[in-house]
């Protein structure tokens, strides 16, 4: 079974890997000439009903360049390199059961959210002209979200997938006690914020990933903790 081994977790995150890849690929090779459908317009309309009166993106275009620079560098480098680290560091201990529990919360996150991509299609918060948000981003350049395009589709939006890696990647650490972990926390908080603050998200796909993310973890734990059992009374037997 791919949950039993190392190696089987690494085939299972190229799994989804794969799959997301795929999915992508289909969602953006449909949309043709128009970048968001009017289903997808109305899912955004009804999503931005609900935090009008508290978000106002009208001066979007003046945030501070610094604000600009260090939300794009790590909603687009530091994540996927803070991810990494913490796989390679969870990857390398001698127990199973850490690196287990985040390889099968990082799979059960992906398939929850893919669902909700199906059945609830919402275009990031800036290509909705209503939300008065630009893709802060693209004042540095855009080849940095044309870079990840291949694996995020313009309407896999809700909910927000860096947030529940996000929150997966924070429950693991102080979980299974990762060194600096503190640190790590510190700067992953920082990849929620930019999710916000780029105009990427919006404030119901940030409040989902956090949903899903720890929900995520709780099942891979649960899974992880009925498979130790089952083999102990397996190996006592």
């Amino acid at each position: 079974m791919l949950t039993n081994t190392k190696p089987g977790l690494i085939v299972l995150l190229l799994i989804v890997f794969c799959v997301n890849m795929g999915e992508t690929w289909v969602s953006t090779s449909a949309r043709g000439q128009s970048p968001v459908s009017a289903a997808e317009y109305q899912t955004a309309f009804a999503v931005q009903k609900f935090e009008r009166e508290v978000v106002n993106f009208e001066f979007h275009d003046q945030t501070a360049r610094w604000a600009m620079y260090a939300y794009s560098f790590s909603y687009f480098m530091l994540f996927p390199i803070v991810a990494a680290t913490v796989l390679f560091a969870l990857a390398r201990r001698s127990e199973l059961a850490p690196f287990r529990v985040l390889c099968l919360a990082v799979a059960i996150d992906y398939f929850v959210s893919l669902f909700c991509f199906l059945v609830f299609p919402v275009p990031e918060r800036w290509a909705y002209p209503e939300s008065n948000a630009i893709l802060l981003s693209d004042q540095w350049t855009s080849n940095l979200i044309e870079f990840i395009r291949p694996i995020s589709a313009l309407n896999n939006c809700f909910p927000s997938t860096h947030v529940s890696l996000t929150v997966i990647l924070l429950i693991v650490c102080w979980r299974f006690d990762l060194q600096f972990r503190d640190s790590i926390s510190a700067l992953l908080l920082t990849v929620i914020f930019a999710t916000f603050v780029l105009g990427i998200h919006w404030l119901a796909d940030i409040t989902a990933g956090i949903f899903v993310g720890g929900m995520s973890v709780a099942l891979a734990l649960r899974w992880t903790d009925t498979s130790e059992r089952r083999g102990l009374a397996l190996e006592s037997a």
